[in-house]
């Protein structure tokens, strides 16, 4: 299985998946999924939304086409970031139906999803053997004063965490459960990012380090800074993914049996 994981879109659909069009001509390959890290740009009203999206340029394109409800070309699962329609994505999550639009899918804060994705499906070439992935995802920014809370829209809380912790604990055994790849938006602690000011600095984020080390993932992505990062905690490789048009702002994955290879970033 290829997986492509993407930084912060903010909304520009097209971009997005030119640029992905554009890495899989220069890896070779086609991707079978996309993994994005929060700030993906769910804004279904382009009149609505924050200041810190009108500084991204606005919505982009992303409320035409969930207007006219537009099928993505790959099957892309998504976190929230803390720059999103939270009313849309809490009605998302009331709703239990996670599909924004076709193929287009939702991982709300602290659950899991297992994607399972059958050989030559892009092709339309179904066949009889499906390859999957146990991803695990918390989105939004860290914010202390919100932190103990249980659920705030933008923010990811203790609560969210712990049911990470919990979903490992009663998987233990169980091989087809683990989790694969984790995804959150802010980075975990005391890993060193370099941003697109080229300041470097270790975040203060609390929480996403102790869930690493408990849910022990194959490899780590992030987002939300602006900047990249590659770092290890306790063995588990971990990336920090730039925004859409800057350097770094995508990685390739291969998944061959168990064992995760990168294969490179773009641009």
């Amino acid at each position: 299985m290829n997986i492509c994981v993407a930084g912060d879109v903010h909304g520009r659909m097209d971009m997005l998946y030119e640029s992905i069009n554009n890495f899989e001509l220069k890896l070779k390959i086609k991707f079978d999924v996309v993994l994005q890290v929060g700030d993906f740009g769910v804004w279904i009203d382009e009149r609505n939304h924050d200041g810190t999206t009108k500084l991204y340029n606005g919505t982009g394109d992303f409320p035409e086409w969930y207007k006219h409800k537009r099928a993505v070309p790959i099957k892309t699962y998504f976190i929230n970031g803390n720059n999103e329609d939270f009313g849309f994505l809490d009605a998302v999550k009331l709703s239990g139906e996670f599909e924004i639009i076709k193929d287009l899918f939702y991982i709300s804060n602290g659950t899991v999803h297992e994607i399972k994705i059958e050989k030559g499906e892009r092709d339309g070439h179904y066949g009889s053997e499906t390859e999957n992935i146990v991803v695990a995802g918390i989105g939004g920014k860290y914010d202390p004063e919100y932190f103990r809370h249980q659920d705030v829209n933008g923010c990811y809380t203790e609560y969210e965490i712990d049911n990470l912790i919990n979903y490992k604990d009663m998987n233990r055994n169980n091989e087809d459960k683990q989790i694969d790849i984790f995804i959150s938006h802010d980075a975990p602690e005391d890993v060193l990012i370099e941003d697109n000011d080229k300041n470097k600095y270790y975040p203060k984020s609390i929480g996403l380090r102790k869930l690493i080390l408990n849910i022990t993932p194959k490899v780590v992505f992030f987002g939300h800074h602006h900047g990249i990062c590659e770092s290890e905690i306790d063995k588990i490789p971990v990336y920090g993914l730039n925004i859409l048009g800057e350097k770094g702002s995508f990685v390739a994955i291969k998944k061959v049996k168990d064992e995760f290879k990168i294969l490179g970033r773009y641009p």
